[in-house]
């Protein structure tokens, strides 16, 4: 079931609660606020934390190898595409890679705001010094080869 889905069956069982409730029918009302409760906690977002915590240590390091490679590359490509969508719009280049481009940024924005969202300084302040030095890496390789 999709969010727009499980979003819409959960207003339906909100009004099916509201009616039974006001005609005193506790105990079917109990069964929908039941299933009501259930869909808004499939509904409501859990920290990266919150979703590898009954994991072992080692599955939980791999995860977060791979997040901070997510997050890490989510970052760089955010700072390519933005370089690249900028001077071509300052040249009048209207290209169709412009458009594929800010549709790109928007979704590469909402993977980056993620570390932040986690409310953990630490995480926070590792993930930029890490992009950071990613990206000087990755300039200096580009750098290298087109020096050739």
């Amino acid at each position: 079931m999709t969010r727009q889905e499980s979003e819409r069956k959960l207003n339906e069982l909100r009004k099916k609660y509201i009616a039974l409730i006001s005609s005193m029918n506790f105990a079917k009302a109990q069964k929908i606020k039941n299933k009501i409760d259930s869909l808004e906690r499939e509904l409501e977002p859990h920290s990266l934390g919150e979703l590898l915590q009954d994991y072992t240590p080692e599955f939980k390091v791999e995860m977060l190898r791979k997040m901070h490679k997510l997050f890490i590359y989510s970052d760089l490509l955010e700072g390519a595409a933005l370089e690249f969508q900028s001077e071509l719009e300052s040249n009048g280049i209207d290209a169709q890679v412009v458009f594929q481009v800010k549709r790109v940024l928007k979704e590469l924005r909402s993977i980056e705001r993620i570390p932040d969202e986690e409310k953990n300084a630490s995480l926070s302040d590792n993930f930029a010094g890490m992009c950071d030095e990613a990206g000087l890496v990755v300039s200096n390789i580009i750098n290298k080869y087109l020096a050739k």
